[in-house]
């Protein structure tokens, strides 16, 4: 005998509330982390370089120049 096969879906209305989460929350949340990482990586960086302009040392002594 065969024995019935169980089907996974959604329903519409949930389909579409986990797009909508997914697409209007947590990508543009994602995404805007990304760009917070990366400003905030260049301002380390920016301070690490004017620190070399005017001849300190950043502490990273391990280094390769």
């Amino acid at each position: 005998m065969l024995q019935p096969v169980m089907v996974i879906g959604l329903s519409a209305l949930s389909a579409t509330f986990g797009l909508v989460v997914i697409f209007m929350v947590v990508f543009p949340v994602l995404a805007q982390g990304l760009i917070v990482l990366a400003v905030a990586q260049a301002r380390g960086e920016r301070a690490e370089d004017e620190a070399y302009a005017a001849g300190l040392s950043t502490g990273d002594d391990d280094e390769v120049v």
